[in-house]
């Protein structure tokens, strides 16, 4: 992925980014769908559930980095990372 210009950015089967299921993912989670899911699901399927929702929010720290690195780019020069 990295050091790939543009590799993401399209192909024949449309964007890396879309906005559709980002949208159709935020409905599910705002409307309470995902909620009543869970509740009617067996307990293999609410497992797998809140590991989906785990991987959702380890993704949106990776997010949270990529953000910063793109928006503040010389921050890593004022600022060491956390993790280093």
């Amino acid at each position: 992925m990295a050091g790939k210009p543009g590799r993401y950015r399209t192909s024949k089967e449309g964007s890396m980014l879309s906005e559709k299921f980002l949208n159709e993912f935020e409905e599910y989670l705002t409307s309470g769908q995902l909620e009543e899911d869970y509740g009617y699901s067996a307990e293999d399927r609410k497992i797998e559930i809140l590991e989906y929702l785990e991987r959702f929010m380890d993704l949106a720290e990776e997010v949270d980095k990529v953000a910063t690195r793109l928006l503040m780019p010389h921050l890593s020069e004022v600022m060491p990372a956390k993790d280093k």
